[in-house]
């Protein structure tokens, strides 16, 4: 994958609430395609007691798109009276108008929440200009109790944001980093926060400052991007660079291979709640789940 390139004037690598490495939470669902709750609940108790810096809900990961605005909200309650005060929550908002991302938002701003990360509308894309998305993220930014983050994820949406507008949203106050998926190369405002969206990128955009990164590998494996990012930030760039590789070679087998029904995969492989998914994705074999088992304790053997 080639790498994005990111260049930042004076930007020091900061503690704050959004460095270190996030997990964008998988949604488990029964074997007749509801909600698992429980299971839901149990995993957060499982990445309470790790590392991570925090968890994306309602990601891609999360199936956002195949959710209902009753199920993503009992999903946000679920979550944050469990991790509200204890992890970083972002939730993402993902919809193709302006009215249905600010009624979504109106519905969640009760809720113990640190940030949004907002994915632009893509389905008439050939119809909006960058003034026309930044008027989107203006209105957002204008209503919402919450800071934002831009969801820049071309390879989802066939939307890349320009180091341009991607600035200029940056002047606005509420908005405040970026989860940037994106391979182009931008320079960008050293006003926002910026988190790699692959752990086969966050040893390099760590080189070029990003504060972390939403990793998938971390729904299952989070102490792996958890170490590579501790190792870094210590100065044990050697280290990191070791345990990258790792990371590379397990994410191609499993998310990189299959995707979020990989990820859950995985999650079932190492005891936590994967689940179904919703149709038309599909649940992997048991022997598929058994061969990713396999790989995680032969090519990862410290923790499994």
């Amino acid at each position: 994958m080639p790498l994005p390139e990111f260049h930042f004037l004076n930007k020091p690598m900061t503690m704050n609430k959004l460095a270190g490495i996030f997990a964008p939470i998988n949604i488990p669902f029964s074997l007749d395609e509801e909600v698992d709750y429980i299971g839901l609940s149990k995993n957060m108790q499982f990445y309470l007691g790790t590392e991570l810096n925090g968890i994306l809900l309602l990601g891609s990961n999360g199936e956002n798109k195949s959710l209902s605005d009753e199920e993503k909200i009992k999903i946000v309650e679920t979550s944050t009276q469990l991790v509200a005060g204890r992890k970083t929550i972002v939730v993402g908002v993902m919809y193709e108008s302006l009215f249905l991302a600010k009624a979504f938002i109106e519905k969640i701003r009760h809720f113990r929440i640190d940030y949004l990360l907002v994915q632009p509308p893509f389905y008439f894309r050939g119809k909006f200009t960058d003034e026309d998305y930044f008027q989107y993220y203006f209105e957002l930014a204008k209503i919402s109790p919450f800071p934002i983050l831009i969801y820049n994820a071309p390879g989802f949406t066939g939307v890349d944001f320009s180091a341009e507008l991607i600035n200029r949203l940056a002047e606005l106050d509420q908005i405040v980093g970026i989860k940037d998926s994106s391979k182009a190369e931008k320079e960008l405002s050293s006003k926002l926060s910026v988190l790699t969206g692959t752990v086969n990128t966050l040893y390099q955009m760590l080189e070029k400052n990003a504060t972390g990164g939403v990793v998938s590998l971390a729904n299952f494996l989070p102490e792996l991007p958890v170490r590579i990012y501790t190792q870094y930030i210590s100065g044990n760039k050697e280290k990191a660079k070791i345990l990258q590789e790792t990371a590379i070679k397990l994410n191609s087998l499993i998310s990189g291979k299959s995707g979020v029904a990989g990820v859950k995969a995985g999650m079932d492989a190492v005891g936590l709640v994967g689940g179904e998914l919703r149709l038309p994705l599909k649940r992997l074999s048991a022997q598929e789940v058994e061969k990713i088992r396999n790989s995680i304790q032969e090519i990862y053997p410290n923790e499994h």
